[in-house]
């Protein structure tokens, strides 16, 4: 595997393991909190990474049927407990392993489309598969920030969720 595939999965597995300790200090109630109505619950954004991570990776990498429905991931208000958003996070994460282990270097530069239905706003685009890689890291990397940060301001006790240490 290259290196470069190598450190974008790294991150990607990073942002998770940051995702799964700042979900599961929270109580359930808390992760569909949203504090206005037009922002997103950590709920919300956990869907929402999993959709674009199947969707870029295994739907558009690994060439599977895509089966996202995002305006749904942010108009959610519920109906999904802790549990099964992590498991729903592990599972997309594993089926993204199992197509990128396939990839070797020269298939960096191979060109996939990545899909919207017509009538979900987006534009479908061709990227190459390395710029994939970089951007799915981005993507879930910023809203692993964002779950923290609020996971951090609603949780019961003022703790360190990822044990980095702070000064103030």
């Amino acid at each position: 595997m290259s290196e470069m595939i190598a450190e974008c999965m790294r991150r990607l597995d990073q942002s998770l393991e940051y995702v799964e300790k700042a979900v599961g200090k929270l109580p359930e109630e808390k992760i569909w909190f949203r504090p206005r109505p037009k922002m997103n619950a950590i709920g919300n954004l956990c869907l929402h990474v999993a959709g674009s991570e199947y969707q870029h990776l295994v739907s558009g990498i690994g060439n599977q049927p895509v089966i996202r429905d995002r305006p749904g991931e942010l108009l959610e208000t519920g109906g999904h407990s802790r549990e099964e958003l992590l498991t729903l996070l592990r599972s997309v994460r594993a089926e993204s392993w199992s197509v990128v282990r396939k990839l070797t270097a020269a298939d960096l530069e191979r060109v996939v489309t990545i899909t919207y239905p017509e009538n979900s706003g987006v534009e479908s685009y061709r990227w190459s598969i390395q710029k994939i890689l970089i951007g799915a890291a981005e993507h879930y990397s910023y809203h692993t920030g964002q779950i923290v940060y609020a996971a951090k301001w609603l949780q019961e006790e003022d703790a360190h969720l990822l044990n980095w240490k702070h000064y103030n």
